[in-house]
């Protein structure tokens, strides 16, 4: 009896050794839990305190980002032109019209200020295209003069492209597009016929424009001087 008596409180002793270790173990994990969750809610409140003792020191000024028009592209360097620009075709032997997916205007302060109109096609290969100043915009169907505000007048032509798809459909939300009222003052389409495509925009004066072209997605940028 003293045996099996005996044997019973080692048993007993035993096990509640056990369970002290079990909380021992709980109460070592849970600082490490807690740490994960301030860190967890210090990346969510970047204001509250726990935030602010986490956060590591700076070791470097970031730099400005700098100001750029709706298109989020940067303006190309150069201080452009008031010839000729011409643009390739990419691929250059490519003839099927290219679908003309968007059209906007954007403004951007870099060098004294540009003013910038985007021409977004769809897929991966982009037209060819020339821009040059006109005395004035003709409409290709019917010969017509095409009248633009302002003293100036910039074309865009574009070769094998098109703003309606297979069913004549129009692809582009507006004919027309209203200007800054800075430097472009309008923009006007003025042919869309046999894979030729024309937009002539109304400037408040000759102004030097560049052109860049830009991929995913294919686009045409030509930025003028305000």
């Amino acid at each position: 009896m003293f045996t099996k008596i005996f044997l019973l409180g080692a048993i007993m002793a035993a096990l509640a050794f056990a369970a002290c270790g079990d909380d021992d173990d709980a109460a070592s994990t849970a600082p490490t839990t807690a740490a994960t969750a301030t860190a967890t809610q210090s990346e969510k409140s970047p204001t509250s305190p726990a935030a602010t003792a986490t956060k590591p020191p700076a070791t470097a000024t970031a730099a400005k980002s700098p100001t750029v028009p709706a298109d989020g592209t940067i303006d190309p360097l150069g201080a452009g032109q008031t010839t000729l620009w011409t643009v390739k075709a990419l691929p250059e032997n490519y003839l099927e019209p290219v679908i003309l997916d968007d059209v906007r205007i954007g403004i951007h302060p870099e060098q004294g200020g540009w003013e910038r109109i985007v021409f977004e096609f769809k897929g991966t290969n982009r037209p060819a295209a020339t821009i040059e100043y006109v005395s004035q915009a003709v409409a290709c169907g019917s010969g017509q003069t095409v009248a633009l505000q302002g003293t100036a007048i910039l074309q865009v032509r574009f070769f094998s492209a098109a703003a309606h798809d297979n069913s004549g459909k129009v692809t582009i939300d507006a004919s027309d597009l209203k200007g800054t009222g800075n430097t472009i003052l309008e923009v006007k389409p003025t042919c869309d016929f046999e894979g030729v495509l024309t937009a002539a925009l109304g400037l408040k004066a000759r102004q030097n424009f560049k052109v860049t072209t830009l991929t995913n997605p294919t686009r045409i940028v030509v930025d003028i001087k305000q």
